[in-house]
């Protein structure tokens, strides 16, 4: 009753609208339609109606309008929410002679043409977003349509998503897997060094599905930075490039670049371009994302980081692995520099072979002398009896490499390395090494602005 004198009210006040051939079909709630003759249908959505509301409506003819034939249909353009005109008008009135869609044909796409529109997708076995896109319109205007009160036809079997995501938060590597011959991501496709939440803004573990939404750029007005290639992760996070004080590329910043390997984004997760590209435009909706926490490795993190070319802006290529020497007592080093963080070549190898050995190291042996390399040192110092500072000088290379603290005679070891390039010199050596398939630096795209208005990056 409550919604009857709402409408004698409504008429009083505005007597010309049982008069308008044209008001308001559909409004933004989906809750009222107005008729051209004043009458009002309630129609249930998400403005508050519930089953015990009343339905009225006024039957009237509907204007002749000509549908087109299943011979005839020519698709156009997507239709959505929000849209108006001939084409919805026809959506609608092909809807209504299927028994999906009862309200008025207004020309208007609102919220009860798009349950309509979902309606139909679910009953033909299509993908049920509310979008009139070419697959749904094509089969809406075939005589293939499959109607209301007829038996549904059975959704399709899914194909599996190319590619699954996984996103260490410890090591700061993003690494993407294909399917084997059983349909299990055992493959693994491509290694990506990143950048996650910090402690303030950790990028949360878990799995999720990932949506469709994405941009070729994007702009986080809470921080005032741009991004390329964003695909979104969930509703706060996403995959994205490193940053830019604009949208151009020429405006990076070589902080961000430089952070890669290192917790630094907002909770995104942050890539050089080649990669933030690559799952832009490979991995699709759907696809799988698990954020999780691996086992502290930080000798194969830095081996996966380029340098920066300067000119370009872009990543330089990772250098080609070489081969590393056999490891036995016959090749363990007679001379020493003292190696600390960020020292690379065969004497770090050496050295990270001995550690595994004896028990001590644990991590990928790359040649590069980082965290996991630094905490076995420490060990190694603190049993016997060295001063611990994490780095290996004279004393405690000559240690580490004599018989004194061998617990067997050692047999050669046959593990498999990550090799790297370098030799050892006096001086420290070239950035590490051995890596997956170095990606080909890419060239600058125009800049196409999209953005994105939540607070991410």
């Amino acid at each position: 009753m409550k919604h009857l004198t709402l409408i004698f009210f409504i008429l009083m006040l505005f007597p010309s609208l049982a008069l308008s051939e044209k008001i308001l079909w559909e409004d933004d709630s989906g809750q009222v339609v107005l008729n051209d003759d004043g009458g009002v249908s309630f129609l249930y959505g998400d403005g508050g109606g519930s089953d015990t509301d009343e339905f009225f409506s006024v039957q009237t003819t509907p204007e002749p309008l000509d549908l087109p034939t299943p011979a005839a249909f020519t698709f156009s353009k997507t239709v959505k929410y929000g849209d108006s005109g001939d084409r919805v008008r026809a959506i609608q009135s092909r809807l209504s002679e299927l028994g999906f869609y009862t309200a008025k044909v207004s020309g208007g796409y609102y919220k009860v043409t798009k349950a309509a529109v979902k309606a139909f997708q679910t009953h033909n076995g299509l993908n049920a977003d509310g979008i009139a896109g070419r697959e749904t319109q094509e089969l809406l205007f075939s005589s293939d349509a499959v109607p209301a009160d007829a038996t549904p036809r059975p959704s399709p079997t899914p194909e599996p998503t190319r590619y699954t995501l996984m996103v260490d938060v410890v090591n700061q590597i993003t690494r993407a897997y294909t399917y084997d011959e059983t349909g299990e991501y055992n493959i693994l496709v491509r290694e990506m060094i990143c950048s996650t939440g910090t402690a303030n803004y950790p990028t949360p573990c878990g799995t999720t599905i990932m949506p469709k939404k994405r941009a070729r750029w994007g702009y986080f007005p809470t921080w005032g930075s741009h991004a390329q290639y964003l695909t979104r992760i969930d509703s706060a996070n996403a995959f994205h490039s490193v940053l830019y004080s604009e949208p151009d590329e020429t405006t990076l910043s070589v902080k961000s670049f430089n952070a890669l390997g290192t917790p630094a984004s907002h909770g995104c997760v942050r890539l050089l371009v080649s990669d933030a590209k690559w799952i832009y435009e490979n991995c699709k909706a759907g696809t799988i994302i698990t954020v999780y926490e691996g086992d502290y490795d930080p000798e194969y993190t830095m081996a996966l980081k380029p340098t920066l070319n300067m000119d370009t802006l872009r990543e330089n290529p990772l250098p080609a692995p070489t081969p590393m020497p056999v490891y036995s007592r016959e090749n363990f080093p007679t001379s020493y520099r003292t190696l600390s963080k960020g020292k690379t070549g065969t004497d770090v190898y050496m050295l990270q072979m001995r550690l595994t050995e004896l028990g001590y190291y644990h991590g990928s042996v790359t040649g590069g002398y980082y965290g996991g390399t630094i905490q076995a040192v420490e060990d190694f110092q603190r049993d016997h009896g060295l001063n611990v500072d994490g780095a290996a000088g004279k004393q405690t290379q000559a240690l580490l490499f004599s018989a004194a603290v061998d617990t067997t005679t050692p047999e050669p070891l046959f593990l498999t390395p990550i090799p790297v390039t370098a030799e050892p010199t006096p001086e420290p050596t070239p950035v590490p090494t051995a890596s997956p398939e170095p990606t080909a630096t890419l060239s600058p795209e125009p800049a196409l602005f999209v953005p994105i208005e939540d607070n991410v990056g």
